[in-house]
């Protein structure tokens, strides 16, 4: 009798063993997990990932099949039946394509289901994923620009459209969530902060957009990427830009010399504004050897120093002063968007400038001070400092506008509406 339970015990610890060889084994084996478990699809695409555990030592394949209310070529087409990994690659896509025309009132819904698993590899838990196709009444969400830079505090808009690619203006109040994506190498409170900690973008009712608002806390070399994707909601798709790239950048660097390249705007103001050929005879120019230098330890004060020779000097003059910075601040940039008679808003650094000739002119003089905008931005791969020039009085040049019509704006400063753009090279 001792023998048969020495036997039996033997037995079911030989099997026990075995078992727990083979479950140990098996969760050692790569597996096969679908990156989400739902997706949206609008009017476009939308992209299923499929996530392997390790990568492909060759080419390998995963087929799939679709169930669902919504049907292959009626409501959707695919770019494959099955994900294909290449050696080394870890990760696969299959594309969904909207069929044109196809939304109806009502969601469908679509399930995306692994076949079998190729050699070496076993299919995890995340094994399907549903696809929702939006009814001709959903609604597209998308940060307005693929990239942007974060200066002092910078914001950011997310628009909304309709299926059909019209404007959709919110029914209520809404925000849309907003992550850091993990490709950023910028940290949150050690680079950047939201704004009152407000990771969303707040759309009012009746309007189509709104804001998200970074502040900068440090600039770090190798860590001055942010990605920020708007989070999954039920009802709304991704547009063309679910995520913005922001490059973290902080107060604009004026330090330095930089030479006159050109009024970056003078075509704007002699093809569309309808200036008559006289009020465009005195139109300020240079030349390289016109130049301006900052120094100093901070944005907050420099010495500012001009060399100028050509027009330019009708305004700045000649004297070494200190500058001071006042504020950073939203203005309109027209005369990249002239045709689409909509502005684009910039963030300029505003600084208060002594022994300015508010007149800008060679015969008058109104010497007071004036703020002068800058920004720095990159044209062409070149390092560019960007001057807004709207504190003055046009009277060389613009003086027939300025009489007609830019005085009776009353705006501060005068020509707020009618900026002058001035480009400067940083001499090396």
């Amino acid at each position: 009798m001792k023998k048969l339970f020495y036997l039996l015990f033997v037995m079911c610890t030989v099997v026990f063993t075995a078992c727990s060889s083979d479950d140990d084994n098996k969760s050692e084996i790569p597996q096969l997990n679908f990156e989400k478990s739902n997706y949206t699809l609008a009017s476009k695409t939308v992209d299923i990932k499929l996530i392997a555990d390790a990568p492909a030592a060759g080419t390998i394949s995963v087929p799939v099949s679709f169930s669902g209310a919504a049907t292959e070529t009626t409501d959707f087409t695919a770019s494959a039946n099955a994900f294909t990994f290449k050696a080394g690659e870890t990760e696969a896509v299959i594309t969904l394509t909207r069929v044109e025309g196809s939304a109806g009132d009502e969601n469908k819904t679509l399930t995306v289901n692994l076949g079998n698993a190729p050699a070496g590899y076993n299919i995890g838990v995340m094994s399907y994923t549903t696809v929702t196709l939006l009814s001709k009444n959903g609604v597209i969400m998308s940060f307005e620009d693929e990239k942007g830079i974060l200066t002092l505090t910078t914001s950011y808009s997310a628009a909304l459209t309709s299926m059909s690619g019209s404007t959709y203006k919110a029914t209520d109040d809404l925000s849309l969530n907003v992550e850091v994506d993990p490709s950023s190498t910028a940290v949150e409170g050690v680079h950047f902060d939201f704004v009152d900690g407000k990771k969303y973008v707040t759309i009012a009712k009746g309007k189509n957009k709104g804001t998200v608002s970074l502040k900068f806390l440090k600039k770090e070399k190798g860590k001055d990427k942010l990605v920020l994707r708007l989070s999954d909601r039920d009802g709304f798709a991704y547009g063309n830009n679910p995520a913005i790239t922001i490059t973290i950048q902080g107060a604009c660097n004026l330090e330095g010399t930089w030479a006159f390249k050109e009024v970056s705007n003078f075509s704007y103001w002699k093809d569309n504004m309808g200036i008559s050929s006289t009020d465009m005879t005195n139109f300020p120019t240079g030349t390289s050897a016109d130049q301006i230098t900052f120094t100093g330890n901070s944005y907050t004060e420099y010495t500012f120093t001009p060399e100028l020779s050509g027009s330019l000097k009708d305004y700045f003059g000649s004297t070494i002063r200190k500058v001071k910075f006042k504020v950073e601040e939203v203005k309109e940039l027209w005369e990249q968007s002239y045709i689409e008679m909509h502005s684009i808003p910039i963030n300029v650094s505003v600084y208060t400038f002594p022994n300015i000739n508010g007149k800008f002119s060679s015969t008058q003089l109104d010497i007071r001070e004036a703020e002068v905008s800058f920004r720095s931005i990159t044209v062409d791969g070149k390092e560019i400092l960007e001057c807004t020039i709207d504190d003055y009085i046009p009277t060389d040049f613009l003086a027939e506008a300025w009489e007609g019509n830019f005085q009776y704006w009353e705006e501060t400063p005068p020509m707020l509406s009618n900026p002058l753009r001035i480009h400067f090279t940083r001499v090396e």
